[in-house]
Formats: C-alpha cells, structure tokens, sequence
C-alpha cells in the first residue's frame, strides 16, 4: 500500500508503518497516494458477497505491497466484519442501514475492532509494544476500549475524551473496561482532546510506540470504506443511479471512507455531509471557506466538533479542488429543534426509533431529496445511548438493551485534567 503525507507528498510509508505511527513527520495525515477503480468484475458481483469477502477483495486491492498475506488477511476480515448490517425500508426511497450492531451499538465497532486485529497481526509477528493514545467525541471511546480490551497482546490504551459533553452510556463503555484501558475526563471540548493527542504525537519525550485508534489512523478508516459497497449492493431498489446516502458528520471520517468508495467505482449520486449546528464542514462544501468556530453543545454530541480532521484527507483526494468536491458532496445543518422533530415524526409515521446523530442525517436528505433520489441514511448509533432525548422526543419510555444495563453497576475508573497539554502531559508520564 503506498501512503502519503497530505502535506508532503515525498514523505511516504508502508501500511504496517502508517497504523502504528498515524500522524507523519510533518505533521499531516496519511492518505492514498493514489484510487485506482475496483475492476467490473468485482463492481458487478457485489451483491453476491459476503461483508467478510467485500473487505477482502477491497483491502488487496488497495495492499498492492501484499503486506498482509491472503490467509491471514481473510481471517481478519472475517473475524472482524460479522457484525450484522441490516438496512431497514421506512419508504420506497428512504432506508436506514443500522450500523449499530456491534458490542458498544456504534458504527466505530467496524473500524476499532478492524485496528485493533490488523495492529494484532503485526504485534505478534514482532513482539512490539504499542499505546494506544485516542480522543473521542463519544462513540470511539467505547468502541477502542472494546476492541483493544479483548486482544491478547502488549497494548495499552489511553482515551481522551471532554467532560459532561458524552452520554452516560458512551462514558461507562469506556470506563469500565479491562486494566489497559486508562480514560482521560477533558475539561474542554473533543477539539481540545484532539488537539491534545496531536501535539502528543509531536512529543519526542513520550510518543515511543504510540500510536491511535481514532479516524487519524487510516487503518480505522480503512474499515469505513468497505460496508459501502455492502449498504449499496443490499439496498432493494432497482435502480440505483439515484441513490444519494446521507452521513452524520462530525470528525468526517465516516463520509471520507464513502468518497473513497465512489473513488474505487462505487455508482452513487452523491453524499450529503449531514452536521448539526457545528457546521464547519457543511460551510466549507457550500462555500469552500473552513470558518473558525466556538463548539456549541447538542443533542448529536459526536459531532459535537469544530475541527475535522479528515477535511485534509478530501481536500488532498480532492486535490484542494472545492468544485469537484462540490459535485460528490452537499454539506447540509440541522439544529437541536429540527433534530427532536425528526425523531418524532420518523416515530409517529413508522414506529422506528432513531437516535440524534440518524435524525439528523435523514433531516438533511429531506433538505435536498428530489424526486428520484433514493436516500440511503448511515445510522451510526443505537438510540439507547441517547435515551432522555428520544424519550422526550416521542413520548415514550424505552427499554434499555441488557448489555448496557448491566453496565451501571460497573465501577468507573476515569483521570481528570484541565485542557493544557502541559498539564495533561505531566499526569500521563505518571500514570503511564
């Protein structure tokens, strides 16, 4: 796999390197040096394919180094993609794919669970330690605590994320896990804990063997590119030139992997960048202008974020050309009304329940759906993890799932710290 720097492309690495050091010397990200399509034969026979095979048959595509040898990358991908994907028909051009399947019920599953094996594979083959060092907005903490939780092997992890700015259940699934997971309450926002893990990765004194498990890591991202390919050959329409799929965006590592999949040959009309009120990034897709931003505080807390990492990833597929971005992806905004709105009326006329961060992608499709457009909407969480909203949202009292039930007679283990990186940096060398 050849990867390069988005800020020098002549800083180049191998996979194995990009997944274990994920931010390059000079401070960019890792990124393609170049998307071939997928050939015909394998764009014609998707809906014949397993998620396991699918990933397979993208992942070699892309290793054109063979990094990973078929055996064992068949293996990863079968142990990693057996998560169910349903994809639910509310109406004849509008479906959901629930990618909430997975242990922690988010979408992160498939790409935490797809590191942690990948980093596992080469962990074994040359007894290295590696740490874990990951902000989250809610979901990936979770997630990563799960994944790296349950590998037999020398991984520690340490998982920033802003304090009272999560739900309560994102905040125990992290919090509660095995010993080599240590979480970090933030006072900030997620920008702050980003910012803090970056500058961590520019640290000479402590960024020995770190490495992170959020979208920084392309081999996160990686994971995110193949259930496109799975939701778009599963969908029952028969025409599917129209199909248009809307993603919440916040971090945009999400719609990233889907604008790498339309780049592979995946036949969409196009993505819609669905944000709430911290709309940086459906600013920059309707103006090509990235604003400077305060975080405001809402309902879909994930996207909770001012900064998005992966724009630099699109901006470089993109080759900094707004216009061409432009044609792939709408950039839409849904506030904290509009948000309760939809999860009430998606109720009142289907019996479905959805969560913020769903209600705010279907609110945009409904902003720009024309009349042959066929919606497909990423639904990224279950709703339990945001359960006073929906409640309120429907009027309804809802049961929680078993699996985080049990989670509230668990101790908590969290450290706090303010949001200086100095600060942070002294109370990691302690407790690391």
């Amino acid at each position: 796999m050849k990867l390069i720097s988005t800020k020098n492309n002549n800083i180049l690495s191998s996979f194995k390197n990009a997944i274990f050091y994920p931010m390059p010397s000079d401070g960019g990200l890792w990124t393609f040096k170049e998307i071939k399509k997928m050939d015909d034969t394998f764009l014609k026979t998707l809906h014949k394919m397993s998620l396991p095979d699918i990933s397979y048959n993208i992942f070699k595509h892309l290793d054109n180094n063979n990094e990973i040898c078929d055996n064992d990358l068949k293996k990863i991908c079968e142990q990693t993609f057996n998560i169910p994907l349903p994809i639910k028909k509310l109406e004849n051009n509008l479906y959901v794919a629930e990618l909430f399947h997975g242990n922690t019920l988010a979408f992160k599953d498939f790409g935490a669970t797809f590191l942690a094996n990948i980093m596992n594979y080469f962990i074994n083959q040359n007894t290295q330690d590696i740490h874990i060092l990951t902000a989250t907005s809610g979901d990936t903490g979770g997630a990563v605590a799960d994944a790296f939780g349950n590998i037999n092997g020398n991984i520690k992890v340490s998982i920033l994320y802003p304090k009272n700015k999560i739900s309560k259940v994102q905040e125990y699934q992290m919090t509660t896990q095995s010993k080599n997971i240590t979480c970090y309450e933030i006072d900030g926002t997620f920008d702050h804990c980003q910012d803090i893990v970056k500058r961590a990765f520019m640290d000479n004194e402590i960024n020995n063997n770190l490495s992170s498990a959020n979208s920084i890591n392309i081999g996160r991202l990686i994971a995110q590119i193949f259930y496109y390919f799975y939701i778009y050959a599963n969908t029952p329409v028969q025409n599917k030139d129209n199909i248009v799929i809307s993603i919440p965006s916040g971090n945009v590592g999400n719609i990233t992997g889907c604008l790498i999949a339309k780049k592979l040959g995946l036949n969409i009309k196009t993505c819609i960048g669905a944000c709430n009120i911290n709309n940086t990034f459906s600013q920059y897709i309707n103006s090509g202008i990235t604003p400077v931003k305060k975080v405001i505080e809402t309902y879909s807390n994930a996207m909770d974020i001012s900064n998005p990492s992966n724009l630099e990833r699109i901006k470089h597929i993109y080759n900094n050309n707004i216009e061409q971005i432009q044609q792939d992806v709408i950039g839409t905004t849904t506030n904290d009304e509009q948000t309760v709105n939809t999860i009430k009326n998606i109720y009142e006329k289907y019996g479905y329940v959805i969560d913020p961060h769903t209600a705010v992608a279907i609110d945009g499709f409904k902003q720009i759906q024309s009349n042959n457009d066929v919606g497909i909407i990423i639904s990224t969480a279950h709703y339990c993890k945001f359960l006073n909203i929906v409640e309120k949202a429907i009027n309804q009292k809802l049961s929680l799932p078993t699996r985080v039930d049990n989670l509230f007679s668990k101790q908590t283990n969290k450290i706090s710290s303010n949001n200086d990186y100095n600060e942070w940096k002294k109370i990691f060398m302690v407790t690391v």
